[in-house]
């Protein structure tokens, strides 16, 4: 029994402004085992777009009766993924891009990783479209905190951080630890937090190298986001996650690009100091640790 029969599965897709790319994407998962099984439900999304591109779901004609649509005013990537979360029925929750192409036996394929006890999130390799291109398997951090993608492994191994574009994880894990952080700005950074939360609150995030997906990596974000916004999701991650020394660390990278006493004015009005509070009480491992396991040189 394949891993996608034993449990119940939910993929869900936030999308914004995806164009034709999220019909071809469901359509692709349709004709898979995604699109098959009872046990497999398909949630999308739609946050807000202004270019109808989910206006082939309305309608609920086949073959589309299978995908459920949720339909949002533009509340952002994080917040947007955590409502597919809320309302998804599955064991396993697939967070999906809505610009993927994938490949029969894709996701029995992904899933297959949950059969090693240890796996609470898994991720497939990420390239581009075209399958002759290189891709990256599970992403780490470099010595600016900027992403940076790994090689193929030979096997399922844990990785430091999982790609959102596609992003397997146990529905009790996610619930755990809160989801993607309700409190970022419109775009960035909310797969890379989750990630990190997962692994600080001692649980492990995996790869798996026998599946790849097609990305397509857009050129500009869906969301209008300026330096401003990305930059403070970035800082609420660190203030969430991270010693005083690293936080001053990212300060002092990004002093010249944004105005960082708004910023911090800003995080000091939001929830962020009583989320670290919390966090750091919870998690199961400091950022010490982590930053050593994975030899992230910040």
């Amino acid at each position: 029994m394949s891993d996608s029969k034993k449990y119940k599965v939910s993929l869900i897709i936030p999308c914004r402004n995806e164009g034709l790319k999220i019909k071809q994407t469901a359509d692709l998962l349709l004709r898979t085992e995604a699109g098959s099984r009872d046990e497999i439900e398909i949630i999308v999304v739609n946050d807000g777009s202004e270019d109808r591109c989910c206006s082939f779901l309305e309608w609920k004609v086949p073959p589309y009766r299978k995908l459920r649509l949720l339909t949002t005013e533009g509340i952002g990537a994080a917040r947007a993924r955590n409502l597919g979360a809320g309302r998804a029925k599955g064991d396993i929750l697939v967070f999906c891009d809505g610009h993927i192409s994938v490949q029969k036996g894709w996701l029995d394929t992904l899933l297959e990783a949950f059969s090693h006890q240890e796996v609470d999130a898994v991720s497939p390799g990420v390239g581009p479209y075209d399958p002759a291109r290189t891709a990256g398997y599970g992403q780490t951090w470099d010595e600016k905190l900027e992403i940076r993608w790994l090689k193929r492994p030979s096997d399922i191994e844990p990785v430091p951080l999982a790609p959102g574009a596609c992003l397997a994880i146990k529905k009790d894990v996610f619930q755990h630890v809160g989801g993607f952080d309700r409190g970022f700005n419109s775009w960035g950074y909310e797969d890379v937090e989750l990630s990190l939360k997962l692994w600080l609150f001692g649980y492990k995030v995996f790869v798996n190298p026998y599946v790849r997906i097609g990305h397509y990596f857009r050129k500009t974000p869906p969301y209008s986001v300026d330096g401003v916004e990305f930059v403070y999701n970035r800082l609420r991650m660190a203030v969430s996650h991270f010693k005083e020394a690293r936080i001053a660390k990212l300060i002092n990278f990004n002093k010249d690009k944004v105005d960082i006493s708004v910023l911090f004015t800003k995080l000091l009005f939001s929830d962020t100091i009583g989320q670290r509070k919390d966090y750091l009480v919870r998690r199961k491992h400091d950022d010490d640790w982590f930053f050593s396991t994975f030899n992230i040189p910040f």
